[in-house]
């Protein structure tokens, strides 16, 4: 499996959600390489971790997504940022694409879509 080289970091204040994730993303064979409670932990851990791609719960206490977003994709650029929402809202969504994120994983979640979801981000960055 060549998806060992990818690594990923989960950033959801949720315990299950990202039990979930890491459950599904490392039986793909994925490096999950770190988890985040919140916004700001998030940044620092991708700071330090440097991640291929990055999880990004849109709800959270503290900092949200949405609010850390911009720090995330100037301080760690070379990252793909992909966005975990509950929220079909139409105005989360595109505040988020303009911000340049490179995708949904929608909850609730079906692990088939979040493989694909996954695998269509990673086939962009040639690794």
């Amino acid at each position: 499996m060549m998806n060992k080289n990818v690594s990923i970091l989960l950033i959801d204040d949720n315990d299950i959600t990202r039990e979930v994730l890491r459950v599904v993303l490392r039986g793909e064979g994925y490096n999950v390489v770190g988890e985040a409670t919140d916004g700001g932990s998030g940044l620092e851990m991708a700071l330090k971790l440097r991640p291929d791609i990055i999880l990004l719960d849109v709800v959270m206490p503290k900092i949200s997504g949405l609010e850390i977003l911009p720090k995330m994709k100037d301080l760690v650029p070379e990252a793909r940022i992909l966005m975990v929402t509950a929220n079909k809202d139409q105005e989360t969504v595109s505040e988020a694409v303009k911000a340049g994120i490179h995708g949904f994983i929608v909850k609730p979640f079906n692990a088939q879509k979040i493989i694909d979801t996954v695998a269509g981000v990673v086939a962009k960055m040639g690794k």
